[in-house]
Formats: structure tokens, C-alpha cells, sequence
């Protein structure tokens, strides 16, 4: 999704915001990812950069950026060394590729360069000197994993190799109505990518569309000359166009109220489009914004992980403890029989073959005990399983709840997005037991998200078990609908009928929150429950937000 011609946008972007800007802060947000606060132009500029394998990239966030508060790491520090209060002298884009270079000017260690890679699972920050040798990595390569290409301290910086493609801006009508007609029984946008640098399948479906009014449509060589006006309206970076002339037009595209892409041009193969001012309010709009508190929270998750894997290992236990009706009905036969056919039974035997109402049951004996001490061993092993099919349920129904529980506080603390929101769930999961941590002042309360359907419904989402508690049962009325992801941990989810009967659309569209806001929130099914508030019920014995659900329907999300 972060493409080259994404990046050509925000290095624009970033020319015009942070260039003479003064470093002001550096935090780590995550082991991959940091922000750094920059003055220019009278401004606070936050920048925000990761090189997270899944999701790397580089680019200005609305808010200010925080880190842990935990002791700083040794990349964090190299940057802080090297870039804290150093002046950004130049932004620049390797040619076609996913790499940027931001050159800073320090008074006391002189020039230095991040460079920032957002190629994949290759994904790198890299600090080098004036003189091009690199000075450390976020991720150290060696020869062993790389020998043409070295990533260590000392060694000089070797960009990625260049695509084996045609440069998109010295590519001629001629050259592409070869290439395309090599390929004329494949998707055009398929033949773009493998044949053209910097194209990405988002960029070559764009140009499909544009061309041929379908994104999936064939190759077809009659049509290089439009395909090259396309590729370079759309790839203005590639062009010597001056950057105040290339008129980029940043969008968001949405499928059923989720978006599914972002392009700094418009992206008319979508019906749901929106217009954003720049590529980064756009590819903040895309992925949310950056997790403020993430570094904080992964002391806390790493406690409750472990306090829950603790938890799921003691009801696995307990069910295994479990003896079915049948066991315990089998021992006890066990012992009438054996004393019923004790005069048969001979001395040093090991198996008594007895008739039963239900037909022959071999009896296993201990041939060092008499007659009699079998039949005791066996009552004694019945009475234990029937004590434990007593006891055994409600410990394994109490070990369940706690499980349950954890896995809720998981997902609250996934989902805290400010500090309010962030104590709610520690102090929740401390008051259960779950994590220790130092004494502190009880949570601020934190309110629930409130949207808005398309025909005007007003849905609440509890984003932690207090938030799921309150929308439930204080807020929301018995004829209002409420939703949930089936058998994960989630939000619990309130459409506000106020006297109309919720639309379908609506219904949609709740459900698609709940999905977002559960532990399921990253597979491509998600089933969600609907059922009128009135039949959502306390769980008894359960701790807070959790309930009991009857009488309801199931909706099904995909992505």
C-alpha cells in the first residue's frame, strides 16, 4: 500500500513542512517505530516512522507522539545523539523506490542521514555518516544473511539494488507496446507491475481503470499511448515537474464503511472515495493514528499474557480432572461386581469377567490384593470422581470466567488510545488480580466512541469492560439492538433506536465496529451476534461487562 508513489508525495510533503526544521524530541513508540517532533516554520511538525514489517512507512501525525517512559533503547539513543537538535538540511527519494533520505545537520556530531527503507519484511532505519558509512542500524545485516548487501556499523551504505524494470519516466510508447503485447493474455495492471519500477498493484489497477474502465482488464498494446499519459499524470514524482506543480490529490478509498486503500491521487476504481488535504492526513486516516502509548503498554500486555496462559492452563486442567458419567458409573459397578462374584474370584488374578445388565465388563484386579481391598480401591475411586463431578464444574465454569476475563483485558488494552483509556485498563486488570504494578490513583473515567450510521443512527462502543458495562446496562434502552463478535473478547456495541427500527444498513455497519473492536478484529470472517438489549443479561458469577445472550441473530463481516 506504501508504495513509491505514495512516498514521492509525503518526501514532497515533508520538503515543504520539516525542511530547516530543528529536531526538537525523539521517543520510541514500539520496538520498530518512532516520532519525532520537529520546529519549522513556526510550527510543531510530528513525524512519525516505522519500519514495522507489515505496516512500514514514514509520514506527519496530527498529535504528538509519546513514548514509554521505560529506559531508552540503544537505537533511540544513536538518534538522539546524532539528530536531537540538529537542523533537517534535505528530504530526498532514492528514484522509483520505497527508500527516503532525510539529512540532518548537528552543531556538535556534524551531518548525518536516516535512511528510511519501507520495502516489506526488509523494512530498515539506518543511520549514516558525512561520509556514507553507516554508523548503526535498527536491524544489523550481516554478511551470513546478506553478502552483497552489508548493513553493519562501519560499513558503507549500499541502497537496495534497483529494480530489473523499465524506469516509469524514460519508458517510450514503442517500449510499452512491446512489453504489452509479450503479455497480451495477462491482466494489464499485472504486466505494469512486473515490467514498470515503482508500479505497485494498487498504482497499475489505477491505471487500468483509467484506461479501460475496468482495473482487471487485459493487456492490449493498441493502448501504450494512453497508458503512458496515465502513468505519467499519475506518477507526477517521476516527472522534472517542480513540486509545487504536480497537484497531488490525496484520497482514502472505502468499502462498506472501512477503508480499503490510499493513494495520493484520486482513486476512481472505488465508488466511496475521500479527498484529503495531504498523504499523510491521508495515511493517517488509512491506518489510524499511531499508537501513542504503545511502547507503554507492552510491559502490561507481556503480564497479562503470561497471567492468562497461567489461567488457560489451570482450566485445561480442571477439565481434564473431569470424570464423565460414564467413568463414574463404571467404577462403581466395578466394585458391586467384584464383591458379588468375590467367592470366584482366586488369589493372584487379574481380570474378572463379569455379566451386567448392560452386558460382559472386564474388570481389571490387582492380583496382590484380596477380593474385598478391590472392591474398596474401586468405591474409593468412585467416590472421588463423584465428589469431583460435584466440585470439579463450578471451578472449571470459575476458571473459564477468569480466562474470559483476561482475554478482555487484552483487548482493552489493545484498544486504549489515551492515557484515561490506558489506567482504566490497568487498574481493571490489577483490581482483578491479573497484574501487579505500583500503587496509583484510581483510572479517570474514559467515555465509549459514538458514531453516527449513514441514515442516522447513533451507535456506542464500549471500548473497555467499565465503557461495555455502562453503554449495556445504564445507556442503552430494552428495545435498543446491541452487537457483538461471536466467542472473542470485544466491544460490546449499542444501536440507539430512539423510537425507529434500526435499518439493515445500520445494522451493517454496527457490526463492522464490532469486529473492528474485538480480538477478531484481523481475520477476514468475523461472526457478529444482534440481539435487543433485553435479552442481554449479567453473567452470573461473571465480572464486570460480561454477559449472558439469548434469543439472537448472527451477521457475518468480511473483508
Amino acid at each position: 500500500m506504501f508504495d513509491s508513489i505514495a512516498l514521492a508525495a509525503v518526501c514532497d510533503e515533508l520538503t515543504d513542512k520539516i525542511l530547516h526544521g530543528r529536531v526538537q524530541e525523539i521517543v520510541q513508540l514500539d520496538a520498530r517505530s518512532f516520532g519525532f517532533e520537529i520546529y519549522a516554520q513556526h510550527a510543531r511538525q510530528y513525524l512519525f516512522v516505522t519500519a514495522d514489517a507489515q505496516d512500514a512507512r514514514v509520514h506527519l501525525v496530527a498529535q504528538k507522539l509519546r513514548g514509554s517512559g521505560e529506559a531508552p533503547a540503544a537505537f533511540l539513543l544513536l538518534l538522539r545523539k546524532y539528530t536531537e537538535g540538529a537542523f533537517v538540511d534535505a528530504v530526498a527519494q532514492l528514484p522509483h523506490e520505497r527508500v527516503l533520505k532525510i539529512q540532518f545537520d548537528h552543531a556538535a556530531e556534524g551531518v548525518s542521514t536516516l535512511v528510511v527503507e519501507t520495502i516489506g519484511k526488509y523494512s530498515n532505519l539506518i543511520l549514516v555518516d558525512a561520509g556514507g558509512s553507516v554508523i548503526d542500524a535498527l536491524t544489523r545485516v550481516p554478511a551470513t544473511i546478506n553478502r552483497a548487501r552489508v548493513v553493519l556499523p562501519r560499513h558503507l551504505y549500499v541502497a537496495p539494488p534497483p529494480q530489473a524494470k523499465l524506469a516509469p519516466d524514460q519508458i517510450n510508447a514503442s517500449d510499452l507496446a512491446r512489453v504489452l503485447a509479450q503479455n497480451r493474455c495477462a491482466p494489464l495492471w499485472q504486466v505494469l507491475v512486473k515490467s514498470i519500477a515503482g508500479v505497485s498493484p494498487l498504482f497499475a489497477r489505477e491505471v487500468a481503470f483509467r484506461v479501460a474502465a475496468r482495473a482487471d482488464a487485459p493487456s492490449d498494446a493498441s493502448r501504450a499511448q494512453d497508458i503512458l499519459a496515465v502513468l505519467a499524470q499519475l506518477s507526477r514524482a517521476s516527472s522534472e515537474t517542480p513540486r509545487s506543480w504536480r497537484g497531488w490529490q490525496p484520497t482514502v478509498a472505502y468499502e462498506d464503511n472501512e477503508p480499503a486503500a490510499f493513494a495520493p491521487y484520486a482513486l476512481t476504481q472505488f465508488a466511496e472515495v475521500h479527498s484529503f488535504d495531504s498523504i499523510s492526513a491521508a495515511i493517517e486516516a488509512f491506518y489510524g493514528a499511531p499508537d501513542a502509548y504503545a511502547a507503554a503498554k507492552e510491559p502490561l500486555r507481556a503480564a497479562l499474557m503470561d497471567a492468562r496462559d497461567k489461567l488457560a492452563r489451570k482450566r485445561d486442567a480442571l477439565a481434564q480432572s473431569l470424570p464423565d458419567a460414564a467413568e463414574i458409573e463404571r467404577l462403581k459397578t466395578s466394585g458391586e461386581m467384584i464383591l458379588a462374584y468375590a467367592s470366584q474370584i482366586e488369589g493372584g488374578q487379574e481380570m474378572l469377567a463379569a455379566e451386567t445388565e448392560h452386558g460382559k465388563l472386564e474388570i481389571p484386579l490387582n492380583p496382590r490384593l484380596s477380593a474385598v481391598e478391590n472392591a474398596q480401591k474401586y468405591f474409593q475411586e468412585y467416590h472421588r470422581a463423584k465428589d469431583a463431578a460435584a466440585r470439579v464444574p463450578a471451578l472449571l465454569a470459575a476458571a473459564s470466567v477468569e480466562v474470559e476475563y483476561a482475554e478482555q483485558m487484552l483487548n482493552d488494552l489493545d484498544l486504549a488510545e489515551n492515557r484515561a483509556e490506558l489506567d482504566a485498563a490497568t487498574h481493571a486488570a490489577r483490581a482483578a488480580g491479573l497484574i501487579v504494578t505500583k500503587t496509583r490513583a484510581k483510572a479517570a473515567p474514559s467515555e465509549p466512541r459514538v458514531f453516527t450510521s449513514r441514515d442516522g443512527f447513533t451507535i456506542l462502543v464500549g471500548k473497555n469492560a467499565r465503557q461495555n458495562e455502562d453503554i449495556t446496562f445504564r445507556r442503552a434502552k430494552p428495545d435498543d439492538l446491541w452487537l457483538h463478535a461471536r466467542n472473542v473478547a470485544g466491544a460490546h456495541i449499542v444501536i440507539v433506536r430512539a423510537g425507529r427500527e434500526a435499518s439493515e444498513s445500520a445494522v451493517r455497519e454496527a457490526a463492522a465496529l464490532a469486529a473492528r473492536y474485538s480480538q477478531a478484529r484481523g481475520e477476514s470472517r468475523v461472526e457478529v451476534i444482534v440481539a435487543p438489549r433485553r435479552n442481554v443479561h449479567r453473567a452470573r458469577g461473571g465480572k464486570t461487562g460480561m454477559v449472558t445472550v439469548r434469543e439472537s441473530r448472527t451477521v457475518v463481516v468480511t473483508r
